[in-house]
């Protein structure tokens, strides 16, 4: 059957029902933990105060990796954990999702790695993740990289490497978990704010969630609830033990967007500034992300926004590598700024804290989960699922996530589609329209392609060469919980970084479907799409 996501249900059963798990924060931790507890016959509720993947799991590197900088630091059972989840990703869960990258990783004296220590690093890379043989790393000397690469910086260089990893689009990802824990059951709601929690003989019985679209306060009763809210953890901490210390240590990562014509590499690239930190450059069709940087951060969370001194940074990493090519802040197409949430070391640099998740539980039972790397989310969520079962006195069992695929990776249940008719209605639209749908949705593809069967005019781009057609707008407000024209442009479609020129470009068309299909009147139309042009500019920094 069709995804079932509906917020009036799900606010619905909050009244009604109790729960054995709610869930607070719909970033990749709690997501992944709904989709697990659901799959296991949990009865779940996932509650989120912003869009699902709003902050940092839709501003990441788009890297599902084992983390190669970590094995210096001696983190091996993490980058080991990484590699067999990435690999579960790529072949097994979610491979419409997450696809092979190569990286050019030069190597130059005096900075970062010496080629005998990449090589050791990266044999131990492929034999943790098991690579077939044909996807090991490859040694290069000085002229076989400027060859490669020849943008390159020839100063220094000693020579390179050439290895897998993988990347996707993190937003989506978190969704699909999202999706699927809503498949299994869960009562599921974004723009839901949890106010306080409610206590009875010293444990939480219940929390007063306010549903910041209709108004109101709605009262959620669980056994069990588990704070996974990310960069706000501490904040919701502070609603159970108003003398909570603080438990993480954030700090930022900036990624900046240039147009392939004016940073013209042919690889992905992994570069290191003088200090050895890891710079990714990677191109994705007409644009190349480059990041991240790794600063402490301090502050209101939903306040973390790109700064000159990052893009200057970021522009003098890349000058150091890439000479030739010249770049100032005004060719930024775009950025994002997002807060990882550390354990909290307060002496080290932030490069150098370990990416291993936090898990806490207070004495009135709620249980905190903070941190962990982005690839590791299923390992993460089966964890505190196994706890969450044993505390509920409820058989652990083999955990369902460790085979099955997210829902793009399965075929369509009946009812998703008219039997045969999935591949008629995929055939109906314009061979390019079926080729973005298939990148986004996998299996889930013919869904959107029956909206654009049914309205023809729904399948052409949303503007010229965007990677994104206006039946996919009708799903995501039908199907995917959609409530703004930043909720599709930037997070169900990553347009905002992807294709930045086209979705400003496109946002127009974007919310003259929204508002069909919402009731929206014209003032609300505009507002909408001032507020993602606003959004845009912002993410423009220029000295």
């Amino acid at each position: 059957m069709a995804a079932t996501l509906n917020r009036e249900k799900s606010l619905a059963r909050f009244r009604d029902e109790e729960f054995d798990l709610a869930v607070i924060g719909a970033g990749i931790n709690g997501a992944a933990v709904a989709r697990d507890a659901s799959m296991r016959g949990l009865k779940v509720a996932l509650i989120e105060r912003g869009d699902f993947a709003g902050a940092t799991s839709s501003r990441s590197s788009k890297l599902i990796h084992g983390g190669f900088r970590y094995l210096p630091q001696g983190q091996f059972k993490l980058v080991y954990e990484a590699l067999r989840e990435r690999e579960r990703l790529r072949h097994k869960t979610a491979p419409h999702l997450v696809h092979p990258i190569q990286f050019l990783f030069p190597v130059y004296r005096k900075r970062g790695f010496n080629r005998f220590t990449m090589a050791m690093g990266l044999t131990l890379y492929d034999l943790f993740a098991r690579m077939p043989f044909k996807e090991w790393h490859s040694s290069l000397n000085a002229s076989e990289v400027r060859e490669t690469e020849p943008a390159l910086s020839r100063e220094g260089l000693t020579g390179g490497a050439m290895y897998f990893d993988a990347w996707a689009d993190d937003a989506r990802v978190t969704f699909e978990n999202v999706l699927d824990a809503d498949l299994h059951g869960a009562a599921v709601a974004n723009y839901a704010a949890v106010e306080s929690f409610n206590v009875t003989d010293g444990k939480i019985v219940s929390a007063s969630v306010r549903d910041l679209i209709g108004g109101g306060v709605e009262v959620i009763r669980a056994k069990k609830f588990l704070n996974a809210a990310g960069p706000w953890v501490d904040e919701i901490r502070r609603m159970d033990d108003r003398a909570a210390k603080p438990c993480v240590r954030l700090t930022k990562g900036v990624h900046l967007v240039f147009a392939r014509t004016l940073l013209p590499v042919r690889e992905s690239i992994v570069l290191a500034d003088e200090r050895g930190r890891i710079v990714f450059v990677m191109p994705h069709d007409r644009y190349v992300l480059v990041g991240t940087t790794d600063t402490d951060f301090a502050g209101e969370p939903a306040s973390v926004r790109t700064e000159i001194a990052d893009v200057e940074y970021l522009i003098a990493v890349l000058a150091e590598s890439l000479p030739g090519i010249k770049l100032t802040s005004a060719d930024v197409a775009t950025s994002f700024a997002g807060l990882r949430a550390l354990i909290r070391e307060e002496n080290d640099a932030p490069s150098s804290v370990p990416r291993e998740e936090v898990i806490l539980e207070s004495p009135a039972g709620l249980i905190t989960v903070a941190g962990g790397k982005f690839t590791t989310h299923r390992a993460i969520a089966q964890k505190l699922v196994d706890r969450v079962m044993r505390s509920l006195g409820r058989a652990v069992g083999v955990c369902p996530t460790l085979e099955t695929p997210l829902p793009g990776a399965r075929a369509l249940a009946d009812g998703d589609s008219s039997g045969g008719g999935a591949t008629i209605s995929m055939r109906s639209i314009p061979a390019a329209s079926a080729e973005i749908l298939k990148a986004r949705y996998g299996t889930r593809a013919p869904i959107v392609a029956r909206i654009a069967e049914r309205r023809p005019e729904l399948a052409e781009p949303l503007s010229r060469n965007c990677p994104a057609i206006g039946a996919e707008v009708v799903n995501a407000v039908s199907n995917e919980m959609a409530h703004s024209v930043g909720d599709f442009l930037i997070r169900r479609t990553s347009l905002s970084w992807r294709a930045p020129v086209e979705a400003e470009a496109g946002a127009a068309a974007v919310a003259r479907i929204m508002a069909a299909e919402l009731g929206w009147d014209r003032a609300r139309e505009q507002a909408e799409v001032a507020s993602f042009t606003h959004e845009q500019n912002s993410r423009r920094v220029v000295a």
